[in-house]
């Protein structure tokens, strides 16, 4: 933990946050009693999203956290409908068949569909995010708007990722922490620090520019600052955003071995909340808190690869990209700047070169995603 209460002397950072939310696994249900299975991979964001969907169903539920080895690079349309790509965990499908799986990303698909075989067509499949295979292979895809997802009946388009922290969980976590941060007055900007994600970069200069802007807003409020990095924050871009900050602040680093990670507790007493651009789970938890959002977009990264694939990728026109996509054939790339703009457009962020607008929390659109999976569901399960 790095504390600067004066501006003074900066201290190295101590242990920061995860990308996305932190939850304690769903307790398992019953095995007669199963109705939905969860496939967990290594991505925390995928995770806590799954997570937060099934809360929301309310039906027993039980999780199948699964590994991989290098056969999931195969692409989806050619690997099929099997567990030859699962490392570990297989041992854990085993019948009887759940009503329904809810899966995110590339790895799950081949695993999902080979339930569905094995419980012959009667397990329904619900995918988050991009499919990376046929559309039509599921029931339901939920799409998030950083990826380019066509339109079609078995879709249905989130206004955010699902990621949030439940109002009395940031309520409780602030509280607790207000008393170990009695040296840094009121009010608060949060900055929730992320890291590169192809393509675009975040390093050294990217994080200082983040942090002098947040001491602009920090000044100009009269503000302390509270910190906080993810896992995939490279250690020099915290070193730096640590340099330059020259107002009172907390920082925290995050570390595997963290065993009290005051993430929640910053957004929880966050006024302000200022978000790195490379993260849409990061930024869904700061919109739901019903702070005002300030984000820092990132640049592509100076790469010809980078340049060259955004390009390709943005210039490709809808009319062929969307047919290939449902197909299997063409999967878009995340594309954080367009989602940036549709936000600001809608008012629920503002971009750090401009931080006076005021900003509004996105509509809640899980009610309606929980209805629309619901009614895959056998009715006596409802």
């Amino acid at each position: 933990m790095s504390t600067n209460p004066r501006g003074g002397n900066r201290e190295s950072c101590g242990h920061m946050c995860d990308d996305g939310m932190k939850t304690a696994p769903m307790r398992p249900a019953d095995s007669a009693r199963t109705h939905v299975w969860l496939l967990l991979g290594d991505k925390a964001g995928d995770n806590a999203q799954l997570r937060v969907l099934a809360a929301g169903l309310n039906v027993p539920v039980v999780e199948k956290p699964l590994t991989f080895n290098r056969l999931y690079r195969i692409p989806n349309v050619l690997l099929g409908a099997t567990l030859s790509s699962v490392a570990a965990g297989r041992d854990e499908l085993q019948s009887p068949w759940p009503d329904l799986i809810l899966a995110s990303g590339r790895r799950s698909v081949p695993v999902a569909r080979w339930i569905k075989q094995q419980s012959s067509g009667r397990t329904k499949l619900v995918h988050l995010g991009r499919t990376w295979a046929p559309i039509d292979w599921f029931d339901l895809v939920v799409a998030m708007p950083q990826y380019r997802v066509p339109a079609a009946p078995n879709v249905m388009h989130a206004a955010l990722p699902l990621n949030r922290i439940a109002a009395q969980r940031l309520a409780s976590e602030a509280e607790r922490w207000r008393a170990m941060l009695a040296d840094l007055a009121p009010p608060y900007v949060c900055v929730l620090l992320g890291g590169p994600a192809r393509p675009l970069q975040f390093g050294a200069a990217e994080a200082s520019a983040i942090a002098e802007a947040s001491n602009a807003l920090a000044r100009r409020h009269s503000a302390s600052i509270l910190a906080i990095s993810s896992r995939r924050t490279p250690p020099g871009a915290v070193a730096a955003f640590i340099a330059a900050l020259d107002v009172p602040y907390r920082a925290h680093q995050w570390s595997s071995a963290d065993t009290d990670n005051p993430y929640a507790a910053f957004l929880g007493l966050a006024d302000w909340i200022v978000v790195s651009g490379d993260s849409a789970s990061m930024l869904a938890e700061a919109c739901r808190t019903g702070a005002s959002v300030i984000v820092a977009p990132l640049p592509f990264a100076p790469t010809f690869r980078a340049r060259l694939g955004h390009l390709a990728h943005a210039a490709m026109p809808s009319a062929l990209a969307h047919p290939l996509q449902r197909r299997g054939l063409f999967v878009a790339r995340r594309d954080m700047p367009g989602l940036l703009k549709e936000l600001v457009r809608r008012g629920h962020i503002t971009l750090i070169q401009a931080p006076h607008a005021v900003t509004h929390p996105p509509p809640d659109d899980l009610p309606e995603i929980v209805r629309r999976v619901l009614a895959l569901l056998p009715a006596s399960e409802c």
